[in-house]
Parts: C-alpha cells; structure tokens; sequence
C-alpha cells in the first residue's frame, strides 16, 4: 500500500471518527526556502505534513493511529502546541493549509518571553546534535548543517533579542557576524562545504554559542535545551523526547508513526 493511501485510510478513520483536525505543511520546503540541491554537499530540503488536532482528541487520534503499522508521513501534533514558538509552529504554511476543520490562523508571539524564545531558537541545536552518535556519514552532514544554520541563528539574534518571528537563511547571508568569516557563513548557508570543513565550522560556531553570555543565559526554558548544554551525549535520548514534547506537546511515539523516526 503506498504512503498516500496510508495517509488518505487515517485521515478517513479521523473524519469517520468525528475527529476535527487540520493538516499543515511544514519544513523549509513549506516555508519557501528551496535549493536547487545541485551542489556536491546538498540535501534534500525538509517537508512534513503535521496533523493537528484538539488536545482533547488526542485518545481518540492514537486510537486510529494504532491501526498502521506502516510508516505514514504524518507527523502528530497537538493543538496546545501553537502556544509554543517552536521551529515547527513558526514555520507552518498558515496561508495553505491542507484542510482546516480546526479553524486554525498564525499565531502571535509578541508577548513571548525572551528566555523562552532564545530556547526554542536553541532546541534544533540540541535535537540534531544528539542524533550525531552512530549516523552515517550522509546523515551527519545534514546534521552539522542543521547545526551550524541553528548556531548562526543564535548568533544573529544577540543584538536582535527582541525579536519573535521565524529566521529565514536570507536574512542570514545580508548579516555581518563578529568573528564569522562572510565566506564560511556562505558555504555553509550554500551548502558547499566538505564533511571535515562542515564539521569543524559546526563545533567552532558552537563554541561561539557557548562563548555569548546573551544566548546562555536565556536557554534554560527547554528541557531539551537544559540537558544539551549540561551534557549533550550522556542526555541525547532525552533531549529527543523532550523536543517531541515540547513541540508537539505529544510523547515521540505518539507524534510519529511506526517506522518515521
């Protein structure tokens, strides 16, 4: 059976279950930023599809889910979760929503505070840092490119710390970075580096992090952030449990559907 048909079967047992739910892309594809993935050290970009619904049918959902036990290319969210800035909610295409029983529209940060957004800005460093352990060698530069965007993102919010709103890589490339060379930020935003160059440049753009009193002080909101910066390798099965939490307000098992990990 293929993965639209699985995903075509539990939609139906949502609606055939009176289960309000909207389903909502996501991931750098959904929010425009496309590459041609022409170069030698490219990716894929990211696309998920969330399906969201009420915190108070989520029994209800699991129970449908419990009928697949093929990988389904859904991603279960929690509506409680778009009171959180996560990566995930702040990127949600709110103008092309797959479907929308929920009645769901952008929701505002402003009144966030500056601890508990820096944290989220701070989380995908923690999440794909504590996958690194035991991937292969084509799945670590993806990673050390997700953490390299995510430390150039904390980075650039040092002198912008009030600001509430997802960073685009464009806004990335126009920013003068204090001890970045321009010329790293660009192979890394181009995705041009070599796995070592990578690597090395994702570890000293860490230790900038680390090195800002700015950033440090605001990341202790997040469990997940909380426990990489106590210790990112003793913590990596937590801060991956704690990141599904946090963001989809859902364990990591009930997010994902057999086999999506």
């Amino acid at each position: 059976m293929s993965e639209l048909t699985e995903v075509e079967g539990f939609i139906k047992c949502l609606v055939d279950s009176n289960i309000p739910h909207t389903l909502a892309l996501t991931g750098s594809t959904a929010r425009g930023e496309l590459r041609s993935n022409s170069g030698q050290y490219d990716y894929e970009s990211d696309l998920d599809i969330l399906c969201i619904v009420e915190a108070d049918s989520i029994a209800a959902t699991l129970s449908c889910k419990k009928s697949y036990s093929c990988p389904i290319p859904l991603i279960l969210m929690s509506s409680t979760a778009l009171n959180y800035p996560s990566n995930a909610v702040l990127s949600i295409a709110f103008d092309s929503l797959i479907s929308n029983d929920l009645g769901l529209s952008k929701p505002v940060f402003t009144d966030t505070n500056v601890a508990e957004f820096i944290s989220y800005q701070a989380q995908p460093l923690a999440y794909y840092a504590s996958q690194l352990a035991g991937s292969t060698l084509s799945t670590k530069r993806r990673l050390y490119s997700k953490i390299s965007i995510t430390c150039l993102k904390l980075l650039y919010l040092t002198d912008r710390l009030d600001r509430r709103s997802f960073i685009y890589e464009h806004e990335l490339k126009s920013h003068h970075f204090v001890n970045v060379d321009e010329a790293l930020v660009l192979g890394i935003l181009n995705r041009e580096l070599p796995d070592e160059q990578l690597r090395a440049a994702a570890e000293y753009l860490e230790m900038l992090v680390i090195a800002c009193p700015s950033i440090m002080e605001l990341v202790d909101s997040l469990e997940s952030t909380r426990f990489h910066f106590l210790d990112k390798s003793r913590y990596s099965r937590k801060i991956i449990e704690a990141v599904f939490l946090e963001n989809n307000r859902l364990k990591r098992t009930d997010a994902l559907f057999i086999g999506a990990a």
